[in-house]
């Protein structure tokens, strides 16, 4: 069994905190763990998010925000994740990429710098509005509208061909907004797509976390990805040591309900397929 999302931006980068995670992990009977910093972490990143900051239409929240962030360096970030394995743990090197337009061939050129086994696309941004930075945020929004730009830029993120995996399909719901009017057409396009790429769906615990309180993404999303045979993977987007591998086993069960019998692993971005354990 594997977590494919996890994030050490709340401790240091060094070994002895990125081994906690992987205590956890053992101790929850996963195999391998795959380390996915989100990108703005990095400096090498900033000149993708800057726009969010610099121009007319942006948020105050979200310019104190990039300030924060991209302090640490690609390089350091490689290097450690390099050490661990030589220490033993069993783990993959991966990054959480956002999704923003215009932005492909600078994603496409940093990410093929570097000996990644895999990349999470995922979008967090609908135009300059930072969606899921908190439930005020969301004040006057038009919710249906929301639904309706995300899956747009959903589908372009798809589209690129930049990444392995997508990560928290239904993101969008964080909060606990629900769309009154329906979005099935768009998602089931997004899946015939990923589908016809063979591009991973991740299968995630986080939203038991969130206030939504369930799966990222929803069972009926799953449901439909089944039938269209997209891939999938398992995750907790864990950002503490303790999160790591959280209710694995209601994902397992809940795949399996929908007729999956494998999952999907990554190495140096190619994909490898196994058997999907009973719980």
């Amino acid at each position: 069994m594997v977590d494919y999302h996890i994030h050490l931006e709340n401790g240091p980068y060094k070994l002895d905190w990125l081994y906690q995670f992987w205590h956890t992990a053992k101790k929850r009977g996963l195999t391998e763990i795959g380390i996915t910093e989100h990108c703005h972490k990095f400096k090498e990143f900033y000149p993708m998010f800057s726009y969010l900051a610099a121009e007319d239409g942006s948020y105050q929240y979200m310019h104190e925000w990039i300030k924060k962030d991209f302090q640490h360096s690609l390089e350091d970030y490689i290097d450690l994740l390099l050490r661990a394995r030589e220490q033993g743990i069993q783990i993959k090197i991966g990054l959480e990429v956002d999704y923003l337009p215009n932005s492909s061939e600078f994603i496409h050129n940093i990410i093929n710098q570097y000996p990644f086994d895999y990349i999470l696309g995922s979008v967090h941004v609908i135009g300059k509005w930072g969606f899921d930075y908190a439930p005020r945020v969301w004040e006057g929004r038009d919710i249906n509208q929301a639904y309706k730009d995300y899956y747009q830029v959903l589908a372009a993120a798809v589209n690129s061909e930049l990444f392995d995996i997508i990560a928290h399909f239904d993101l969008i719901k964080v909060f606990g907004h629900r769309n009154t009017v329906s979005v099935e057409s768009e998602v089931k396009n997004i899946l015939q797509k990923m589908a016809d790429k063979k591009l991973c769906l991740e299968i995630s615990s986080a939203g038991i976390r969130k206030p939504i309180n369930e799966l990222y993404p929803a069972e009926w999303i799953i449901e439909y990805a089944a039938k269209l045979q997209v891939p999938i993977t398992f995750a907790s987007d864990a950002h503490y040591p303790e999160d790591v591998g959280f209710e694995w086993e209601k994902l397992v069960s809940c795949v399996k309900k929908y007729g999956y019998g494998k999952y999907t692993r990554f190495s140096q971005r190619q994909a490898f397929y196994d058997k999907i354990i009973c719980v």
